[in-house]
């Protein structure tokens, strides 16, 4: 049987050198480290329409994501709690929030007038239970990538 190990990738010469993390995110004048947040580099979800690539932030459609390993963030633009769901595979359904399907699957709260950051993991496939779920990729080039080995599972 096969074993899949899952990996973090950051393509290319787009490597940063980890020792210098601490020094860019310290401020010497208030001798600690920054911790305002300046914002994420939001972008819409593509899909393929009548074999045009096309944008939306529209997830009532299920939607396939790119890669394993990407972040979602959800702004409701409603007064009610609404729910993003995610899955492996096209068989996806809106599920209410906090709800489970028979597979372990969970409808994940987004709180009303709010914004909600999702780590989508090992699934790429989305869901929204309403349209004032407005959904954006974290634009963020690293993912995750399957690699499997033929190694006796137990």
């Amino acid at each position: 049987m096969s074993v899949g190990k899952n990996q973090r990738n950051l393509p290319g010469d787009k490597v940063q050198d980890p020792s210098i993390i601490d020094n860019l995110e310290y401020n010497n004048p208030a001798g600690s480290k920054k911790v305002s947040e300046v914002g994420r580099h939001l972008l819409p979800l593509k899909y393929i329409s009548g074999g045009v690539l096309s944008y939306t932030t529209s997830a009532t459609t299920a939607r396939v994501l790119d890669n394993l390993g990407l972040c979602l963030a959800v702004y409701n633009n409603s007064g009610t709690v609404q729910s993003i769901t995610l899955n492996e595979s096209s068989a996806i359904v809106s599920l209410a929030p906090g709800a489970t399907d028979a597979t372990g699957h969970v409808g994940i709260p987004c709180a009303p007038n709010a914004w909600t950051y999702i780590a989508c993991g090992y699934s790429n496939w989305v869901i929204a239970s309403s349209s004032s779920l407005l959904v954006y990729l974290i634009n963020d080039n690293t993912t995750i990538k399957p690699e499997w080995t033929n190694t006796p599972v137990g």
